[in-house]
């Protein structure tokens, strides 16, 4: 305008110039050039008194007074016309963080600086007519989310529209100083979700993160009910605990809860930590926190206690019992598993600790010595351990184990413990203690290992049916064998077996032989010939016929019945026979012994010939 005026004033000057040259001078002529002045002056006049924007729709005089005082009102303060804002002081636009944008706030719906919760009363107050003066707290919005409760005025102006509203100034505005500005950058960069939530727990503010988090606008989260963020199975203990701040109940706020509102299709788990926060000038409680995330945590801790499930269950289905313990005298135990229930008939909990029982104590006294002194000597060595001992379980049985196990040491060299596993070998044991004990009596006694004569058991049965050659299987089971390890102990009853077996090698030729069996003896007789039977006597029957047979089983007992004279001592044994039936009725050589053991012991006795002296028990 101040170029405009000055070329005006030039253009004026030169006509005037021109029109006197032209021989015209006339005092109006000389006038002309004060015309711009006067004009310049007209707008400096009208420039210093200030015109309002009118609302749409309405004459000056309508709402001219409740404009004027809303401008120049030291008191946040707008003008409301049919729901929408006519226009606003520099008082509410500060206060709203909208300073130099107040064109933009002009036609705005007053809704969109007003908290939802508070529409329909606000709508109320500008539907009455008769509204005027005090109408309560109402909550405003700032640009930054942050509400912010103020006293409200409302007044009306006289056949008009246009309402005024006055707010009542915020106690604790905060500054716009160097600690805001810091706060408002840590708000924005923070890695966590920031979030601020009202009275009735609906999102009031939320920092960029969130929107990096869910892709979800901030904008479309606010003034939203904040629950339905996260899990059903949270909801509740998540809504208690905020209750509990909102009431002072507790000051602050530390759960685990997953919510659905990620970008990941399925809910991810976060640590929500809140904190009570008391709104200004409205008496209401409301909360502020934040969102961690821990999901990648959680996930290696689910991963971890599965794989602890899974080596839980591997360690119970192992035939045994896995073990942590000390290097001392009752081998007190820190950790062992399930499978010690089954091995000793006591729990982890009564073992761990010598709650109820050392283990040591359920060594077999002769074999605690032995397993201290190994151990010990593979301890100082440095080296693994592996041995084998009894245990006497709850029950009183015994039970042989075999152990493996290693000392722990530190980085160091400091040893920590033992480490170590132990199985039941009792079957295996005895197996191998049974074949031990065949060999020495096989070797001693100088009878068919059993082995073999099962395999020729199993030639004749198959063969014998074939040639039409008879044969015959008896069985002696040898009695008083428990009495006499009872009385003169395992060692005793041994030799008992050793010396009966001696004297049934007079059975033994190229086709007869006898096996020991369990606690008795098994005799195979293929050859009938006399001088292959001497040692049974003489009997008028058949040998391969029924009577001959009986003759054979009660010379048999003969053998066995004779006294034993063994270190001093005289022992007398029984002996009951079987004989195996026709071999038809069985379907091999195994089960025709079987019936051998089975067979009735009440055998009719030979009355033809002297083999009644044979003193033949049946």
């Amino acid at each position: 305008m101040t170029l405009y005026l000055i070329a005006t004033l030039l253009a004026s000057a030169l006509l005037a110039v021109a029109l006197g040259d032209a021989g015209q001078p006339s005092p109006a002529v000389w006038g002309l050039p004060l015309l711009p002045a006067l004009a310049w002056a007209a707008l400096r006049v009208g420039a210093e008194r200030p015109v309002a924007p009118l609302p749409h729709g309405h004459s000056d005089t309508a709402g001219q007074p409740l404009t004027h005082f809303a401008l120049h009102s030291g008191q946040p303060a707008l003008l409301a016309d049919g729901g929408h804002i006519a226009n606003a002081n520099q008082a509410l636009l500060r206060t709203l963080g909208l300073e130099g944008r107040g064109d933009e706030l002009i036609g705005m719906p007053l809704d969109n600086i007003v908290h939802p919760k508070h529409h329909s009363r606000l709508t109320a107050l500008l539907a009455a007519e008769t509204a005027s003066g005090d109408a309560g707290v109402i909550t405003l919005l700032r640009a930054d989310g942050v509400p912010w409760l103020a006293r409200l005025s409302l007044f009306r102006g006289d056949r008009s529209p246009v309402a005024l509203l006055q707010f009542g100034a915020p106690a604790d505005l905060p500054d716009a100083g160097p600690d805001r500005q810091w706060g408002n950058r840590l708000a924005h960069f923070a890695g966590e979700i920031l979030f601020a939530l009202d009275s009735q727990l609906l999102v009031t503010w939320l920092n960029p993160q969130w929107e990096k988090a869910s892709g979800r606008p901030v904008a479309d989260s606010l003034f939203l009910p904040f629950l339905p963020l996260f899990h059903l199975e949270d909801r509740a203990a998540l809504t208690k605990g905020l209750r509990q701040l909102q009431a002072g109940e507790r000051d602050t706020l530390t759960l685990e809860v997953r919510t659905l509102a990620g970008r990941a299709l399925g809910p991810r788990w976060v640590e929500l930590r809140a904190w009570p926060l008391d709104l200004p000038a409205g008496g209401e409680a409301g909360i502020v926190g934040m969102l961690l995330d821990i999901d990648q945590r959680r996930r290696h801790e689910e991963a971890l206690r599965a794989q602890r499930r899974s080596l839980h269950t591997m360690l119970d289905n192992l035939p045994g019992m896995i073990y942590r313990g000390q290097n001392d005298k009752h081998w007190t135990m820190e950790f062992v598993s399930e499978g010690c229930f089954e091995l000793t008939g006591y729990t982890p909990l009564e073992l761990v600790d010598n709650q109820s029982a050392r283990f040591a104590d359920l060594i077999h006294p002769e074999d605690r010595d032995f397993v201290w002194n190994y151990v010990q000597m593979r301890l100082t060595r440095r080296e693994r351990y592996e041995l084998s001992y009894r245990i006497i379980d709850r029950d009183g049985q015994t039970r042989w184990v075999w152990e493996q196990g290693r000392g722990i040491h530190s980085s160091r060299g400091e040893f920590l413990g033992l480490e170590g596993f132990i199985t039941d070998v009792s079957s295996s044991r005895g197996a191998q203690e049974e074949a031990r004990r065949r060999l020495f009596f096989d070797n001693a006694a100088g009878l068919l290992s059993f082995s073999l004569f099962l395999d020729r058991l199993q030639h004749l049965f198959r063969h014998a049916p074939i040639a039409g050659y008879p044969f015959a299987l008896f069985h002696l089971a040898v009695d008083a064998l428990d009495g006499i390890q009872a009385e003169h102990g395992p060692a005793m009853a041994e030799r008992v077996m050793v010396e009966s077996g001696k004297r049934l090698r007079v059975v033994h030729s190229d086709c007869n032989g006898a096996a020991r069996h369990g606690d008795g003896f098994a005799v195979l007789i293929a050859d009938f010939r006399p001088e292959t039977l001497a040692w049974a006597g003489t009997c008028d029957a058949a040998p391969a016929s029924e009577a001959g047979l009986h003759h054979l089983a009660t010379a048999l007992a003969g053998l066995i019945e004779r006294p034993l004279r063994i270190d001093g001592h005289t022992i007398n044994v029984g002996a009951r026979v079987g004989i195996a039936p026709a071999p038809s009725s069985c379907v091999d050589a195994a089960a025709l012994l079987a019936e051998a053991v089975s067979a009735p012991s009440s055998l009719p006795r030979c009355r033809t010939s002297p083999c009644d002296s044979a003193g033949y028990r049946g």
